[in-house]
């Protein structure tokens, strides 16, 4: 069963290999289920150890879906959190990356956006989830390299309308990493967090 599920005006950030990051608005398809942890695409079990390592305790309800090659961070309705994933693409970009961080880090981008806000300065929205993906990986040990590689990868040499160039953003991440490696945060990327 498929269920449909949109955003109702509420900001939207994804990355599909097909077409890299985007942010925008956008109606959510081939959602196969909800995901818990301890289920066969580990995919909630990430999201829990990403905010675990965050120090980030927001309610994210986890969906899987199928044959989207995405995965995305949104709120519907009502204000839930929710992250959209599809696994078979995760395990895609792991493959095409050649580290087992791609993935990790896509996602702690996703949980990123949801700690640091998506805010209206797109740009700055996705170099703020930058920073937490890289300040999480390093506590989930992740060497500084390897927090780098997806998005030196699959970013863009050029700005585009929705998201700074791979090389912006990959400061951003070893920022976040370097603070975490110095057991330091800097609260000017997160609206959610307590101070």
């Amino acid at each position: 069963m498929k269920t449909s599920l949109r955003p109702i005006k509420r900001p939207f950030c994804g990355f599909s290999l097909e077409n890299g990051y985007y942010y925008q608005e956008k109606e959510l398809q081939y959602i196969t289920h909800k995901s818990s942890r301890g289920d066969d695409t580990g995919i909630a079990d990430v999201v829990y150890e990403i905010q675990k390592a965050a120090g980030f305790d927001a309610k994210i309800q986890v969906y899987v879906a199928k044959d989207e090659n995405n995965c995305m961070a949104t709120i519907g309705r009502g204000g839930v959190r929710m992250i959209i994933a599809d696994h078979l693409f995760l395990n895609d970009v792991d493959k095409s990356a050649k580290t087992k961080w791609a993935a990790i880090s896509i996602i702690a981008h996703e949980v990123g956006h949801h700690i640091a806000s998506f805010g209206e300065d797109s740009h700055k929205a996705e170099l703020d989830a930058d920073y937490w993906s890289g300040y999480v990986l390093q506590k989930l040990g992740s060497n500084k390299s390897a927090a780098t590689k997806c998005i030196m990868t699959y970013g863009t040499e050029e700005d585009t309308d929705s998201h700074p160039n791979k090389y912006s953003r990959a400061a951003m991440i070893e920022k976040g990493w370097q603070d975490a490696h110095n057991g330091e945060v800097d609260y000017n990327h997160c609206k959610n967090c307590e101070k």
